[in-house]
């Protein structure tokens, strides 16, 4: 009995002593985590704020500064090296313009009386503003620039630094693209004004060559506007070739008409004739008069019965003829003069219809030319190329400053890439 109880003790001493030696392990493996995160957070507190970690953690650190040094120190010392010491002077001329047109000082009550005519006008004119942009940084101008100005050499100077140098062998679109890096124009769409930036490694070559972007692009404002007028009148202009000529044939046809009938108006002539008619008929009628009184006072037979007979017969004669030629019937002149009057008739209507139709189109052209003077364009210089007399490029120290706060941004972005990898393995 007494040994029974004695068991039963010595197994409970044995579990107490399993459950203690089981908490004391459980303890020993939080305090060996909370060891180690207690380093790390040692570790990263004496890296920011320069404690003296050891081991692992001062070879983190070192790394850490070589890479700062790397991706943020050497590309800030490079940059102030080069934009203090070695990058060249770039002079800027500096041109603004406006493209106008010679429609655009009507008064608001002529605007109201053509309606859309203002939105249209201000529709073209930045139409032709961005066209004189898109000029600007075209090989075109290129060309043009270039055979008054030697571009290849003037950018490829030996004075001028390598990194800013223009390679003088490089192909014209390598000489473009560089170009539009020198030559910066834009188009502000709220004012309307073009403005140029014109650099240049020389006071002088910035002034040359900004006077040649003015020069090219007065002229190509100056030939668009002509083509757009042209294109305008050409209409107009072909009805009025189409009209003369009509107008020409007609007048041929007529003077052929005279040439081969000997008469210049058959219409008036015959009027002419009409008035004779008329007048032979009244003389026959105080011939028969005549004729009346005399057979009662002197008789059928008398001499001056004979006389007026005679008299009769002749008018009577000239009467039957002129009728006849009225009646197309004439055979001694062998012309039908019906004929002639109708044929004559049609060539003068068509030569009237065609000097109407030649003066309206005379107008229309008119109007043409003075609406086609109206929407003309040009260019409006108000900021003319000067000589440049301080540099403006390279802004050396902005420009450092960017490298700078550039790289440590990316230096930013490693740290925090780098941490958070290590969180996660």
């Amino acid at each position: 009995m007494v040994m029974g109880e004695v068991a039963k003790v010595q197994e409970q001493a044995l579990v107490d002593a399993a459950k203690r030696d089981l908490v004391s392990a459980e303890a020993r493996d939080d305090r060996r985590v909370v060891a180690e995160d207690t380093g790390r957070r040692v570790t990263l507190r004496g890296y920011f704020v320069g404690a003296m970690p050891s081991g692992s953690a001062v070879s983190s650190r070192w790394l850490h500064l070589v890479v700062f040094l790397l991706v943020v120190g050497l590309p800030t010392l490079l940059a102030g090296i080069y934009y203090g010491f070695i990058a060249s002077d770039q002079y800027v001329t500096e041109i603004r313009f406006g493209v106008r047109s010679a429609d655009a000082d009507r008064n608001d009550v002529t605007g109201m009386i053509q309606g859309g005519s203002s939105s249209a006008s201000a529709s073209q004119i930045m139409l032709q503003s961005n066209v004189v942009v898109e000029y600007m940084k075209s090989r075109e101008i290129v060309d043009s620039v270039n055979k008054d100005v030697d571009l290849r050499r003037i950018f490829s100077l030996p004075s001028v630094d390598y990194f800013s140098r223009l390679d003088p062998d490089i192909p014209v679109e390598g000489l473009v693209s560089y170009w539009r890096g020198k030559v910066e124009p834009f188009f502000d769409q709220t004012t309307g004004i073009v403005s140029v930036r014109v650099r240049a490694f020389t006071r002088e070559d910035a002034l040359r060559i900004g006077n040649d972007v003015v020069r090219l692009s007065e002229g190509l404002a100056d030939e668009l506007s002509l083509r757009a007028r042209a294109d305008y009148v050409k209409f107009a202009q072909d009805q009025v070739d189409e009209a003369r000529a009509h107008l020409t044939r007609a007048r041929d046809a007529l003077l052929q008409f005279r040439n081969s009938g000997q008469t210049l108006d058959p219409v008036k002539e015959a009027d002419a004739a009409r008035l004779g008619l008329g007048k032979l008929r009244e003389e026959l009628a105080r011939v028969e008069t005549d004729m009346g009184s005399v057979r009662t006072k002197l008789g059928p037979t008398s001499p001056t019965m004979i006389a007026l007979k005679d008299r009769q017969a002749a008018i009577q004669q000239e009467i039957k003829a002129a009728e006849a030629r009225f009646a197309g019937t004439d055979a001694q002149s062998g012309r039908l003069s019906s004929q002639d009057i109708r044929g004559f008739d049609n060539l003068e209507t068509e030569r009237q219809l065609a000097e109407k139709f030649y003066d309206s189109a005379l107008q229309a052209l008119r109007r043409a030319q003075f609406e086609a003077s109206r929407k003309s364009m040009y260019l409006e210089v108000f900021v003319r190329p000067t000589l440049p007399e301080q540099s403006l490029y390279p802004r050396r120290f902005v420009s450092a400053l960017i490298v700078a706060l550039s790289a440590f941004g990316v230096w930013i972005f490693l740290m925090m890439t780098y941490y958070s990898v290590r969180e996660h393995i």
